[in-house]
């Protein structure tokens, strides 16, 4: 990821910021997350507060868990907590699996799974 034949996307919001730190590959995902976050706050409008959460996990030769369930934070905070990490060591592709269904088994709630079923049997 620390590669420079990817970099973040130009003249977007954030843009500035990530390349200053990670002006690589990994700067483009965070560029592709950052539009992402932003992208799902303007369609929630402002205001509204989201009903699912974010977990983040990086991973190269270990996992390291950014952040985990969160409901609150701003895309703006999202990006900083991830432009705390740069790029380096492998790729433990396996290892990152399976942190990955541990910690969506950890925060499972069925009650937006629930809330829709109802919705769309017209129960609501």
């Amino acid at each position: 990821m620390s590669w420079a034949d990817r970099v973040p996307l130009p003249g977007t919001p954030g843009t500035a910021r990530i390349s200053r730190l990670c002006n690589n590959r990994l700067g483009a995902v965070y560029s592709s997350l950052y539009s992402f976050w932003m992208s799902r706050q303007n369609a929630l409008g402002a205001g509204t507060a989201r009903r699912d959460t974010y977990s983040i996990l990086l991973f190269n030769d270990n996992v390291t868990t950014v952040l985990q369930n969160d409901l609150t934070s701003s895309p703006d905070q999202l990006l900083d907590f991830v432009l705390m990490y740069q790029a380096n060591g492998g790729t433990d592709y396996a290892t990152a699996l399976v942190s990955s269904q541990s910690l969506m088994e950890s925060h499972w709630s069925t009650a937006r799974y629930d809330a829709k079923l109802e919705q769309c049997s017209g129960r609501v």
